[in-house]
């Protein structure tokens, strides 16, 4: 008898070899993970994709205030019941204090979409993410787009020449702007299957979804013959890089 599927979805089986390979597909698709962790300073918390999505939306959803971790603690546990030890660390991640310190497991590459440029140079996923960035990071100005597509100013196979790429620029190096960076670097990790984001660089750390189990991997670029300014831009020190799949 062979499997029946009906209108609500339930499957009918018959037969001990077809039950067997339900439970195998069952077991496979649960291996994959769908968490996110964060560490620093020791300290490991480990979460669902769902929850760190919910607290990242969360502490943005007020008026951020980089690196300030107590109005971050109180939007994490005000949104996933988060507190204690745990809820400071992911607080800690959200805010950009603790830097390269959230991760998400991977995921695979979603259904392509159309390629065609929106009028500010966009396809229609990196248009998604330049809206969310316009409006919960308004302190950071945004570029590597223009209309038309941009054919220049970047590294050989650049997804900014596809128009799928942004960045978000938090100068001049400091401090106080790395914490920016890091605060919405680790957002867009937090994020990263919902907006179908590909990679995330900044600081010299890349985090792309195809290596994900790799963490926050060292970001690094040819030194010589370049001034220290030119390398500290390719590194992405001044900036983060977003690229969405295609």
């Amino acid at each position: 008898m062979s499997p029946r599927l009906t209108r609500r979805g339930w499957v009918v089986l018959a037969g001990p070899a077809v039950l067997l390979s339900a439970l195998v597909v069952v077991v496979v698709v649960r291996s994959g993970g769908d968490g996110c962790t964060v560490t620093s300073g020791g300290q490991t918390v480990s979460l669902s994709r769902d929850d760190t999505e919910k607290a990242a939306i969360a502490v943005t959803d007020g008026r951020l205030r980089y690196g300030d971790d107590a109005a971050a603690r109180t939007a994490v546990q005000r949104a996933i019941g988060l507190k204690g030890a745990d809820g400071r660390l992911l607080a800690a991640a959200l805010a950009g204090s603790a830097k390269a310190a959230l991760v998400c497991d991977g995921f695979g590459a979603p259904d392509s979409e159309s390629d065609r440029l929106n009028g500010e140079g966009l396809t229609a996923r990196a248009e998604r993410i330049r809206e969310i960035l316009r409006g919960r990071y308004r302190s950071m100005p945004l570029g590597g787009y223009a209309p038309g597509g941009v054919h220049s100013g970047h590294m050989p196979g650049s997804a900014h020449y596809e128009g799928r790429a942004i960045d978000a620029f938090s100068r001049p190096i400091s401090a106080k702007n790395k914490v920016r960076g890091w605060a919405l670097a680790q957002y867009l990790v937090a994020r990263a299957k919902t907006l179908d984001i590909a990679t995330v660089i900044f600081d010299g750390r890349i985090w792309t979804a195809e290596k994900a189990d790799q963490g926050w991997r060292p970001y690094v670029v040819a030194a010589h013959g370049r001034s220290q300014a030119t390398v500290n831009i390719l590194e992405h020190r001044d900036h983060v890089h977003v690229d969405v799949f295609s």
